[in-house]
């Protein structure tokens, strides 16, 4: 009975608790450096999206034409006006290709008139300026 209450007693005053057996535990890891890589194709896949399909991209009639105007694939963005349908209208620079136009941007026409908006690959949208009643135009 002496030796439970000896061996409780340590435990408890913390002279034999294994936590603090040979100091505490200091856990280092390894740090690798690894060079991040650029992805094979991303670099490309925006400029060869965009000469595929930005001019126009046609399904069928003239009704169906649209034309590529995600905020994703646009730089140098200035909103210059607000045309009659309340949507802004902006001055922009496709990234990769020369230059400037002015139109609308897809995520704001998907909000006030979703009909006009077309689903692209990669998950790009399209605005077709005909439903709209407007047109997108090369400035410079």
């Amino acid at each position: 009975m002496r030796k439970v209450l000896l061996l409780s007693t340590a435990l408890t005053l913390g002279t034999l608790n294994p936590v603090f057996a040979g100091g505490p535990v200091v856990i280092e890891d390894d740090v690798v450096v690894v060079e991040a890589k650029p992805a094979s194709s991303t670099g490309m896949l925006i400029p060869l999206l965009l000469i595929a399909a930005i001019l126009v991209v046609v399904a069928g009639d003239d009704r169906e034409t649209a034309v590529l105007s995600d905020i994703r694939l646009k730089e140098d963005i200035q909103r210059i006006g607000t045309n009659r349908l309340g949507l802004g209208v902006y001055r922009y620079r496709y990234k990769g290709l020369e230059g400037v136009y002015e139109g609308v941007m897809a995520h704001e026409v998907e909000v006030m008139h979703p009909g006009a908006i077309r689903a692209m690959p990669y998950g790009f949208k399209a605005v077709n300026y005909a439903k709209l009643g407007l047109e997108m135009r090369r400035v410079a």
